[in-house]
């Protein structure tokens, strides 16, 4: 025998609330980056001058889940390639004309270089991958000690990050 197998603790999960889809995907990519961020880091973002952007992503699918991961992905890209950190966001999403979930992301950003970072995500993962809505007077209870329960209406995610 070659190869074994064993657990591993280098990820960290993340779970986020909102009261609609768009807000939910905003604080997902907010709370990915946050996650990052250095506590110097986090004080240089107001510090620093912003620019615009936009982007588009087409998820060839109708789950939340894939449209959630394309976004957390692009952002990972956007700061590790394009040195953009994204600051300020608005999501708008649509449908296409096979109900697939297209999103259009309008930001302010900042030159990553300018930044400090603490933490390096290296994919988004699928494991425990969650988008959902809670309806109303429904009760979330949370799986972990620091996570509050969340009561419905709204909408939450759960993601898992390799770092």
């Amino acid at each position: 025998m070659s190869s074994w197998t064993f657990g591993t603790t280098a990820d960290i999960g993340m779970r986020c609330f909102s009261i609609s889809e768009n807000r939910l995907l905003e604080e997902a990519i907010k709370g990915m980056q946050s996650i990052l961020l250095s506590s110097k880091g986090k004080n240089s973002l107001d510090k620093l001058t912003r620019e615009t952007g936009s982007f588009h992503i087409r998820s060839e699918s109708t789950q939340w889940t894939e449209i959630l991961v394309l976004l957390l992905e692009e952002v990972l890209f956007r700061a590790e390639a394009r040195d953009e950190w994204i600051c300020e966001l608005q999501v708008f999403t649509e449908l296409d004309d096979e109900g697939n979930i297209c999103a259009n992301v309008q930001f302010s950003k900042v030159c990553t270089d300018y930044i400090e970072l603490e933490i390096e995500i290296k994919a988004v993962t699928l494991h425990q991958i969650n988008f959902a809505f809670v309806p109303d007077g429904t009760l979330l209870r949370s799986k972990w000690p620091e996570v509050p329960s969340f009561e419905g209406p709204g909408w939450y995610c759960d993601v898992v990050f390799d770092i």
